[in-house]
């Protein structure tokens, strides 16, 4: 396994200036966490400030004990009890099979992080992956894709369920799932992993009972040399942990929506876009009843607050009351949830993927009202694997990584096959198609003018024409996929492992495919590597 970089084109202006540090955005986020003067800084922050080390690490251990967590993983939350511990932290939902393979990047470019402030800083840190367990949007989570005879195909895990309830209170029927696993490591090559690999994943699945207990216990299988701690958002125990700051959510959320609705006005003003569309109304907290989670707004009178659908209603005192007493009925939104996070763990950095950065950017003034600050935000690594045989088949036709990674895969195998006959005939055929509506528009009108009758029939006449044109290009098309049948599969192979659905490789496979065919220490061997620290992208050849 080899590693290198590239360089390439932000996503957008506002990535491309976060990248390359410009004060127009720079300003709206905390330390950069890649300078070490400003990182010094951040652990002198990080240490004058308390935290309930003692409540967090209780709850851990539990959550830990429970998914038969590695003893490095185990001694990395008791580590936490150390007021000198501090920790890297980032997240993202319960994926079956962990979802796209960018998750299993953001957990490494922790786990990466955390080492290099270690080693440059001589203090402990600590790798934290927090899973949004809360999060009730089961379709974003109940599928992965697969690639079969080089088409890419959505594997989803239909389960049938009354309401949207969170994640982590997501019963998984364990008879389906493993039939559903089953299925997606057919798809895959047959290898000396595959026997073992569907053999494990058949025990995950006997001991979990939720999306949550699936996602983790499948990390910890992962991660395990690693010393990764993972938080699940909505453990029973962490909410009871979180009780005083929703009741401070509760209280100042005037200030909070104030506050945001500044945050996005000088963020428009300064030539971005918001990412965040949510409701003024909205006061960044999750009501979880049995019809599962609710966002919370204020009332056009302001004198309740209720949830969207508006069957539940509540006082400002009850809602505190709740805060209290029931603090499991209650979770943040993607604008509080950051500060949660800041309050619970003596954080040295936040690691987010593109999306995150974008509207990490509108909440730096949040943090302020409760007394914090911004967490340095770190853009995860971004990584392409490369096979072997994908490599051999882009020398073939000389393509460069760079290329593939920027440009249209799909174009350039176009290109190719027009470079391979001699006689432009798509052009032919397109002038063709444009000839035959010129000249069978008068013979619609004549038609129409003297037998009216027939006007349905003359315009059947024209679609039968052109169908038999389109026939006669189909068959050339034919003709050639045939004459360059082996070529092509490449093409096909290289997009499929690339570039699968026209999209970056990470946000669509998954990590299970690579797990068959290299065996479980391919994350580990990946997570070895000796990544660069200036946001290029990460190239690894297998």
């Amino acid at each position: 396994m080899q590693i290198s970089k590239v360089h390439l084109a932000g996503q957008n202006n506002l990535l491309n200036d976060f990248v390359n540090g410009k004060e127009t955005i720079s300003s709206f986020f905390g330390q950069n966490p890649l300078v070490k003067e400003e990182m010094e800084y951040r652990i002198k922050n990080v240490m004058e400030r308390s935290y309930n080390r003692t409540g967090l690490v209780k709850a851990l251990e539990e959550f830990h004990n429970k998914h038969e967590a590695s003893n490095e993983s185990i001694e990395n939350v008791k580590k936490l009890l150390n007021k000198e511990t501090f920790v890297v932290i980032g997240g993202q939902q319960a994926g079956l099979l962990t979802g796209p393979l960018y998750s299993i990047h953001k957990i490494i470019s922790i786990i990466q992080l955390a080492k290099k402030y270690e080693r440059e800083h001589n203090i402990t840190v600590i790798p934290v992956f927090w899973i949004a367990g809360e999060d009730h949007d089961i379709d974003e989570i109940n599928h992965v894709h697969t690639i079969e005879n080089n088409i890419v195909k959505k594997q989803t895990f239909y389960q049938k369920t009354t309401y949207a309830h969170a994640a982590s209170r997501t019963e998984i029927d364990k008879l389906e799932m493993r039939k559903w696993v089953e299925k997606i490591v057919k798809t895959f090559e047959e290898t000396n992993y595959s026997k073992e690999l569907l053999e494990e994943l058949h025990l995950i699945i006997d001991k979990s009972t939720t999306y949550v207990d699936f996602f983790a216990k499948i990390i910890f299988k992962l991660f395990k040399y690693d010393g990764l701690v993972l938080i699940d958002a909505d453990d029973p125990n962490v909410r009871k942990l979180e009780s005083s700051l929703f009741e401070e959510m509760i209280q100042k959320q005037d200030i909070v929506r104030s506050v945001f609705k500044d945050t996005k006005s000088k963020l428009n003003k300064a030539g971005y876009q918001e990412a965040l569309q949510i409701s003024e109304q909205s006061i960044h907290l999750f009501y979880h009843s049995n019809e599962g989670r609710q966002l919370l707004e204020l009332s056009e009178s302001e004198e309740v607050f209720q949830t969207k659908n508006k069957n539940y209603q509540f006082s400002k005192a009850e809602l505190i009351k709740i805060a209290q007493e029931q603090p499991e009925l209650l979770s943040n939104n993607v604008v509080t949830r950051p500060v949660m996070q800041e309050y619970l763990f003596p954080t040295l950095a936040f690691v987010g993927g593109p999306g995150e950065i974008a509207y990490w950017a509108e909440l730096k003034d949040i943090f302020n009202v409760f007394n914090l600050q911004m967490p340095p935000v770190f853009l995860r690594h971004m990584f392409t694997i490369f096979e072997r045989n994908i490599v051999s088949a882009m020398e073939d036709f000389t393509l460069n990584i760079k290329d593939v990674l920027q440009t249209s895969i799909e174009d350039m195998k176009s290109e190719w096959v027009k470079g391979q006959v001699k006689l432009d005939y798509k052009a032919v055929f397109s002038q063709a198609k444009k000839s035959l509506e010129v000249l069978h528009k008068p013979l619609q009108d004549v038609t129409t003018e003297v037998t009216p009758n027939l006007k349905d029939f003359s315009k059947k006449n024209y679609v039968k024409i052109e169908e038999q044109i389109l026939l006669l290009e189909r068959k050339i098309d034919e003709s050639i996929e045939k004459q360059h049948e082996e070529q092509l599969e490449k093409w096909n192979r290289i997009i499929c492992s690339i570039s699968p659905n026209g999209k970056p490789q990470e946000r669509v496979l998954n990590i299970f495919y690579y797990l068959n065919k290299y065996g479980f220490d391919f994350v580990h061997e990946l997570c070895s590597l000796e990544v660069s620290w200036d946001y290029e992208h990460q190239i690894v050849k297998i």
